[in-house]
Parts: C-alpha cells; structure tokens; sequence
C-alpha cells in the first residue's frame, strides 16, 4: 500500500460522476436497510455498489480512497454474513464509510494527495467494528526509497565488500559500548555523538547503495534523539538493536537481496520517526525535504495552511446537511409523540438523546 498516489485529475474527471451516483446508491440500500435489519436485500444491493466502487477506484489507482471503500465493503460484508450485529454502531461506521468517500475524491479533484493516512482513524474505527487488527500507521507509511544523499563535499573512497566488512566488525567494537552507555542514561550525549560518528564512517565508506542510504537516514535518527526533537521510547530504543543486527550482518556477510530487504525494512522505519521529529537540525531537515515526508504524512505541503486543507467541500456539507436533516425530523416526530396526550407515558425521550448526541458528535469531513 502506498502511502499517496499522484491524482490524474483527468481520469479521476471521468470516473467521479459515475462514483457518486453509485456511492448514493450504496447509502440510499443503506438506509432502506436500517429502516429494516431483517431484510438484507437492500444490504446486499449497498455491497454490489461498494464493490463497483473499489474496483473503479482500484482500476484509476487511487489506492487510498479503494482502502477506505474496501473497508467499508468488508463490514457490510460480515454484517450480511452474521459476523457482525448490525446495531447503531454498526450501521454509523457504515454510513460514514460511504459518507466520506466522495468528500475524498472531491478533495482530490481539488488537488490534495491520496492520502489514507488522513483517514487512520475511520479506517481503524471500521476494523474495530470488525474486531480486526487495526492498521498500523507504519503500514501505509511507503517513502521513495529510491533518494539518494546529496554527494558529499569532501568524497570518500568506497571499500570493497571485504574491507567494508572488517570496518564494521572494527566500528561495531566501539558502537556496542556507546550504545550501552546511551541506554543506561539517556541524556549521555557524548554517546550519542560517538554512535552518530560510526554511522557516519559506514555511510561514507558504504559501497552498497542501500546501506549508505540507511546510515544517512540513521543520522538524522540520531539527531532528532540527540536535539530532543524525539521522545526516547522502548520502540525507539529496538530501533538501535535492529541497527546493530544490521552491522552484524554486514560483518556475517548475509546475502545482498537479504541484506537490502532488511536494510529497506529499517529505513522504512527510520523516515517514520524522522517525520515525527520537532527538531529542526540540517540533517533532520535535509531528510524531510529529500523524502518530503511532511506531505507523506498529511498530504500537505509546508506552504499549505491547515485551515485550507481541512475545509469542508461543498459534497460534504451537503451530505452533513442532509443527515442532520433526517436526524432533526426524526427528533421532531419523537417529541410530537411523547407529547401526544393520547400516547401519555408510553414513548420514551432515551432515543431523542442519543438522537441529540449523533447530532452534536464532531464532524469526519
């Protein structure tokens, strides 16, 4: 899964018409079903047009608006198949899966990133309906690991593969001791700036692609942990161990389709870190403009003001306008009825509050 697809706006132009309507026709079959629980023909016409939406999606590769219909899809799928009870828990995650979907593509159509990570949170909220594994924000975190560092100033020689590897064993001598002296006193910055001159040495010296790529990366780590721009967590702290099983394998000579695997894996990791960084240092920077990991995360580039982006389209608020509607109608008769003198003390007020609590609940636009 990427973490964000260029939009052709031309294709997605085409397509979007046709995704609305079937998205209307998705939410209309859900509706009739809610109406009625115990009759699934509507939900199995609401899952026919997911199911035509995610392919559309998937066939104009907006991977990350396919996701979040897939997800969508899968719910309705396992209420149909008894494997979730289609209560209001239910059938509210289900309405605001389909809900969102076209304030999506209009916010593509407008020239935002498909972007799923935006929408973590409904996506996990679906899952967990579901009682499925969430997702892992890590999961759709996807860099391009094809970037390069900028050619250094003063250039190194590179070392054949024998030599580079008794420079590891040489520099890991001194890695494990610094780093052992870093996890029993976190705020031991000498070791840190030992740690980050080693990767430094195996960065510049690195005849493999990937493994100067990975040290590189791994010193903006060691700067963002050093100027406090990172938290020093038990995660972060595996992140070292995983870099010292990496100079082990270098040094044990593990093959290099292996070696670049486990390398990406770990720079993968590295960049998600790095991207959550609050330091502003030259390599911390360097790294966020080289992978333009604030745009990886949100979609947003530095010169986008979040109020823009996180403006309501007008697809949305029509979508809000009409729920809020029904929702308000229904109070409406509730009230009407509670008040009827004839139905005195036979209808309850508990469903207006629940009605008042979905109303008054922060928007997902």
């Amino acid at each position: 899964m990427s973490t964000h697809s260029k939009v052709d706006l031309s294709t997605l132009g085409w397509v979007k018409t046709e995704i609305d309507e079937t998205l209307k026709q998705a939410r209309l079959a859900l509706e009739s079903f809610a109406e009625n629980p115990s009759d699934k023909t509507r939900l199995r016409f609401c899952i026919t047009h997911l199911h035509q939406v995610v392919g559309t999606l998937l066939m104009v590769e907006l991977d990350g608006a396919a996701m979040l219909a897939k997800e969508t899809e899968a719910l309705a799928d396992d209420v149909i198949n008894d494997k979730v009870v289609p209560d209001s828990r239910t059938l509210d995650a289900l309405t605001r899966g389909i809900l969102m979907l076209p304030d999506y593509l209009a916010r593509l159509q407008a020239g935002q990133a498909d972007v799923p990570l935006k929408h973590i949170g409904l996506l996990n909220e679906i899952r967990a309906v579901r009682k499925v594994t969430p997702i892992s924000e890590l999961e759709l975190f996807s860099p391009d690991l094809s970037v390069r560092p900028p050619p250094p100033e003063t250039p190194a020689d590179k070392l054949a593969e024998d030599a580079y590897r008794d420079l590891a064993r040489q520099l890991r001598g001194g890695f494990q001791p610094a780093l052992l002296g870093w996890l029993r006193d976190a705020s031991d910055k000498a070791s840190l700036q030992k740690i980050a001159e080693i990767f430094e040495q195996l960065q510049a010296k690195a005849g493999l692609a990937v493994l100067e790529q990975l040290f590189w990366v791994t010193g903006g780590f060691l700067e963002a942990i050093r100027d406090d721009g990172l938290d020093v967590t038990a995660e972060r702290k595996k992140l070292f161990a995983r870099l010292d099983q990496q100079i082990k394998k270098i040094i044990d000579g593990t093959d290099k389709s292996a070696l670049r695997a486990s390398s990406e894996a770990l720079i993968r990791a590295l960049l998600w870190e790095v991207a959550q960084a609050k330091s502003r240092g030259p390599r911390v920077t360097q790294l966020k403009r080289a992978f333009d990991l604030e745009f990886l995360l949100s979609g947003d580039t530095i010169d986008t003001p979040k109020s823009e982006s996180d403006l309501p389209t007008p697809e949305a608020l029509a979508s809000v306008s009409t729920a809020l509607g029904k929702e308000i109608e229904a109070a409406q008769d509730l009230m009407s009825a509670y008040f009827d003198p004839e139905s005195q003390g036979s209808v309850s007020l508990e469903p207006l509050l629940e009605s008042f609590h979905k109303m008054s609940a922060p928007s997902t636009c």
